[in-house]
């Protein structure tokens, strides 16, 4: 072969080799050329995730009436065709596990559902609850908890309120102790704390006390049994109130309510 020649061949395989080289690189295939790049991205998976349906932000809440508000949401509902949530309760039951439990549908209010039970104080709750969703055409249902059930004591936590007054008269020497006293519930009994003395100094003084279970309640005492002399004595006053369930108010909250008996008047407190 002639040198010119030689030079033409090698000026075409350089041409040829370059062509495919830019194909290769390019994207395209020609043949059976591989296409490297295509061959990287065949090889990346898609993780496949997994939802769990669920209860979250469960609450019970016994109310100042003595109802009990039920509160909850779903997790993960948006990944769910849920077609039904029911609410499952049932008080006072000597036996939860085969008791007859009353159905309330619930519906779905900014992400949660919500049910105000009509309890008592001293009762007890019980409940569950049962999500009927549709997957694969099959109806399925999910329950919280999966077996037995929630319980919650319908107990009263709110304190009474109350207040305290003492009317004085000088003409007899008598002080008249009133304590207004109310409830979310009810009174059980009032516990009233009173101390007569000479200068009104309570250290080392033990007061004397009387309960009252009947409304109003009141208590009339001899603060000054001498009321034509010059000596003034003092009365000092405080009250427990207790409701049924035991919580206690006390009035004043701190100290006692002073009456100096030096004339007829009313305090208060």
């Amino acid at each position: 072969m002639r040198k010119k020649e030689r030079q033409l061949v090698t000026f075409g395989l350089i041409v040829l080799f370059g062509v495919i080289a830019y194909w290769a690189y390019s994207g395209f295939s020609v043949g059976g050329f591989v296409d490297l790049n295509n061959s990287l991205n065949s090889n990346e998976t898609t993780a496949t995730e997994t939802y769990t349906l669920g209860i979250s932000n469960l609450v019970a809440t016994v109310l100042d009436v003595g109802d009990v508000k039920i509160s909850f949401s779903i997790a993960n509902a948006d990944k769910f065709n849920i077609t039904s949530v029911k609410l499952y309760y049932a008080l006072n039951v000597a036996d939860p596990a085969n008791a007859s439990y009353t159905a309330v549908s619930l519906t779905d209010v900014n992400g949660t559902y919500e049910y105000t039970v009509d309890t008592k104080f001293g009762d007890v709750l019980y409940y569950y609850i049962e999500i009927q969703y549709v997957e694969d055409g099959t109806t399925k249902v999910f329950r919280y908890p999966s077996t037995g059930y929630e319980s919650v004591t319908v107990t009263d936590t709110v304190a009474p309120t109350a207040t305290l007054t003492i009317e004085y008269n000088a003409t007899t020497g008598n002080a008249t102790i009133l304590i207004n006293a109310s409830d979310n519930d009810a009174i059980d009994k009032v516990i009233l704390f009173y101390a007569i003395t000479a200068d009104g100094n309570l250290t080392n003084v033990t007061f004397s006390n009387v309960t009252l279970t009947v409304s109003p309640y009141t208590y009339t005492l001899t603060v000054d049994s001498n009321t034509t002399d010059t000596i003034y004595p003092y009365l000092d006053v405080y009250a427990e109130v207790y409701d049924i369930s035991g919580n206690m108010a006390r009035v004043p909250a701190n100290g006692t309510i002073q009456l100096y008996a030096n004339e007829t008047k009313t305090v208060s407190g």
